[in-house]
């Protein structure tokens, strides 16, 4: 789906079933259109967060930003996720309620959950597959006034008033075609539905105008653009923290189990550390102990300085309790924050 080289007869089967996969599109939005499917709305504000591609964007940050945004305006913000790859993804499961400091790990939380209640433990989080459902009882509970939606953009049955599209920098829409044969979740006609769209990893783009305008011809809406930036290292058995720039002239180890663990070694790399091996595992990837013992072992053999992975892979490392790992937790910056900030408060 990346665009790696497949040979000619896989090439033609997903796209044939890519075809599958968008009849299947049209069909679900002429639906909502025709009112046969319906969309549902919430007693309080709620803002999406999501893209139109498979893999990272960078939307646990700006989830993240976003809650921090309202909280610190003394407003009552409240994450709601699916919780993608829990246990069971069917059930609503209060990961944090924000102030007990109890959270849930990630295999009844999920991944994002997990690490943005972590982050953010003045925020509850909740989780759940209807995510009208799991709004409602979010309400009902911490009585929000802001909803944040993770990864809210293909969930058409929850009406919001934001609708809020991200597109990486690094690689827009891959080779332009559908899951299975590309990594669009959609036709790029889906960025109509945008209140924003937030190009993110924006130091990455090859041409920024050329995607802008490409952007443009689907959409309407205003586009702002976004970097990540380092906020602090952290030793994941200890809690320690440590600036980024102690990474500068360190020989590191770097391992990753996310959807694009290169934007991450990439970033170590432009913030000065010497790369001198990485691991590379699946997406959302269950660490065991005798994987630890590799990476460390490997990481002895090179002379690392330091093991690194990140903040996502921190949280399903968290029972294992690794010594000598840190991970490298990032923000979202959106360049053109008084537009963001007046667009987000705007809505309340």
């Amino acid at each position: 789906m990346y665009g790696r080289r497949r040979s000619a007869f896989l090439e033609l089967l997903l796209s044939l079933l890519s075809l599958v996969y968008r009849g299947a599109i049209f069909l679900r939005d002429a639906a909502y259109r025709l009112g046969l499917f319906r969309s549902r709305r919430l007693p309080v504000k709620v803002i999406s967060v999501g893209n139109i591609t498979l893999g990272g964007t960078g939307k646990s940050p700006a989830a993240l930003n976003i809650a921090s945004l309202f909280l610190s305006r003394g407003r009552r913000p409240l994450v709601l996720s699916r919780g993608y790859g829990r246990r069971d993804e069917r059930t609503i499961e209060v990961v944090s309620d924000g102030s007990s400091g109890t959270i849930l790990g990630p295999e009844r939380a999920g991944d994002e959950p997990a690490m943005m209640a972590a982050r953010l433990p003045r925020v509850p989080v909740v989780v759940g597959s209807d995510r009208y459902q799991a709004g409602r009882t979010a309400i009902d509970s911490f009585h929000p006034d802001v909803i944040v939606l993770d990864d809210g953009y293909q969930h058409r049955r929850l009406l919001r008033d934001l609708n809020i599209v991200l597109v990486d920098a690094a690689d827009p829409f891959g080779n332009s075609k559908l899951f299975p044969a590309g990594i669009l979740r959609e036709p790029l006609d889906a960025l109509r539905r945008a209140d924003i769209v937030l190009i993110t990893r924006v130091n990455s783009a090859s041409s920024l105008d050329q995607l802008k305008r490409t952007i443009g011809r689907h959409t309407g809406a205003p586009i702002m653009t976004a970097r990540t930036v380092p906020a602090d290292l952290v030793d994941i058995r200890t809690g320690k923290t440590r600036t980024p720039d102690r990474l500068r002239g360190s020989r590191v180890f770097a391992f990753a189990g996310i959807a694009r663990p290169e934007a991450f070694f990439s970033l170590l790399r432009s913030l000065g550390a010497e790369v001198m091996a990485v691991r590379e595992y699946p997406d959302h990837y269950r660490y065991t102990r005798s994987d630890l013992a590799d990476l460390v072992a490997a990481a002895a053999d090179g002379h690392a300085q330091m093991i690194m992975t990140t903040e996502k892979d921190a949280v399903r490392l968290r029972d294992l309790l690794p010594e000598g790992v840190w991970a490298l937790r990032v923000e979202l910056e959106v360049l053109e924050r008084e537009a963001w900030e007046t667009a987000l408060l705007h809505i309340l």
